[in-house]
């Protein structure tokens, strides 16, 4: 309780002497976890160690850097089983000082190689305007052994900063998500803004879509419009403007809640508009995969035996075999189905064409009125328009012995998802 009001007293003394009109700062001065995971940021490794740092006496030893903040990191890998890694933690280019560690097993991947994972908290320089700074990251490194000599590695950094922003005399919770690889804040295209907008104490960065932003958006609080117009390298302190610009917040989606309604092409060039399919049921997908690499089963680990990323394609598929089912099969009212799709590009040949119930958008505006940029997503809609489900594939990072994840409240298996359907399409 004391350092949270420390920080309130701080935050305050600070803006108010530094606060002009049409600008406010917020302050970022505490850590906060970080639980997304994205594919992470690949590391070279070599058999030769880089110049300067010292070589272990074993052959079957790799070694790469990692670039945070502006600190470069050595790391060092032994291709066993499991492995063993060793992380320049203290800078001196000598492995010797460091402490080995063994790698936690995380499953078989594609072309039955093993992936390993290691977590390490690391102490990490950011320069500005030639006066340092420093601040403690969570990385996770991820290792796979394939059966041939070599390792693969990448790197996640973990850790991310939370903070206060004043506005019009009231305190604010903000956080920064930083999305470079070397978690540089400063890279404004490259960072995620979290604002509690609803004062209800949290960011939620999964559920709450209208809480997170991209830091080149135009954000409305209290009234008025800002966007970002610099953040400080480390991230420990962000400026907002004030602009003369329609602001791109999107809608709250709860369950309860009216679904947001749009027009846009599809796929094929068509115009679609939502509101025409009111009446029916509709389900809204918001996902990277295609409809025709999900149903065809033509995406890797399409088996029984699927490891944490794999489980959103078997759920998808799942989802579409019990549509096809429902929609040719009963006679009983059709269900939509929205597919948004938030990958890169994409034509109508990635569609299934030939169920006029899916209805294929790309647009990147609708995608982001039912997403977030850390989730992909699912809506039900009742016929009348509001949702009644609302469910997310975000992976969640596990403690120990617990697994990587998705988050499933949705029932696309089964009897049970058999039932669900008949309620959905007759109750709601």
């Amino acid at each position: 309780m004391a350092k949270k009001v420390a920080i309130l007293l701080v935050v305050s003394l600070i803006s108010s002497a530094m606060l002009f009109s049409g600008t406010l700062s917020g302050y970022l001065t505490e850590r906060m976890g970080w639980t997304y995971i994205a594919s992470g940021s690949d590391v070279e490794m070599s058999i030769y160690p880089p110049e300067g740092v010292c070589a272990l006496a074993d052959e079957r030893i790799f070694y790469g850097q990692i670039r945070i903040g502006d600190s470069t990191v050595n790391i060092a890998i032994m291709n066993v089983e499991p492995p063993i890694l060793w992380i320049d933690s203290d800078y001196d280019g000598c492995f010797l000082n460091d402490i080995p560690m063994k790698g936690q097993y995380r499953g078989a991947v594609i072309n039955e190689s093993r992936a390993y994972k290691f977590s390490q908290q690391l102490r990490v320089e950011y320069l500005s305007n030639g006066n340092s700074s420093y601040m403690t990251q969570d990385i996770e490194i991820h290792a796979i052994l394939p059966k041939k000599e070599g390792v693969e590695v990448d790197y996640l950094l973990m850790s991310r900063r939370e903070g206060l922003l004043e506005v019009d005399g009231e305190l604010i919770e903000i956080a920064l998500f930083p999305t470079a690889p070397d978690g540089l804040a400063e890279k404004i295209d490259e960072v995620f803004i979290g604002i509690d907008l609803d004062r209800d104490g949290s960011i939620d960065m999964v559920h709450k879509n209208h809480e997170l932003f991209e830091a080149t958006s135009v954000i409305r609080i209290n009234d008025k419009n800002y966007r970002v117009s610099e953040i400080s390298r480390d991230g420990r302190k962000v400026t907002f403007e004030q602009v003369d610009e329609d602001a791109q917040n999107r809608p709250l989606l709860k369950k309860g809640s009216i679904a947001p309604l749009f027009e846009a092409r599809d796929v094929f060039g068509e115009t679609f508009s939502m509101s025409d399919y009111l009446g029916n049921p509709i389900i809204v997908v918001v996902t990277s995969k295609t409809p025709l690499e999900v149903f065809t089963g033509g995406f890797p680990c399409a088996t029984d035996d699927c490891e944490d990323t794999g489980r959103e394609e078997k759920r998808l598929r799942s989802l579409l075999s019990e549509l096809v089912a429902w929609n040719e099969y009963s006679a009983k009212p059709d269900v939509e189905l929205l597919w948004l799709y938030s990958g890169g590009e994409i034509s109508s040949a990635d569609s299934l064409d030939e169920y006029s119930w899916l209805h294929l958008i790309a647009d990147k505006s609708v995608v982001e009125l039912y997403s977030t940029p850390l989730s992909n997503g699912m809506f039900l809609i009742s016929k009348d328009g509001k949702i009644e489900y609302l469910d997310d594939y975000v992976l969640q990072a596990g403690d120990g012995s617990i697994p990587t994840c998705p988050v499933f409240r949705i029932p696309t298996f089964g009897i049970t998802s058999y039932i669900w359907f008949r309620e959905f399409v007759f109750d709601k």
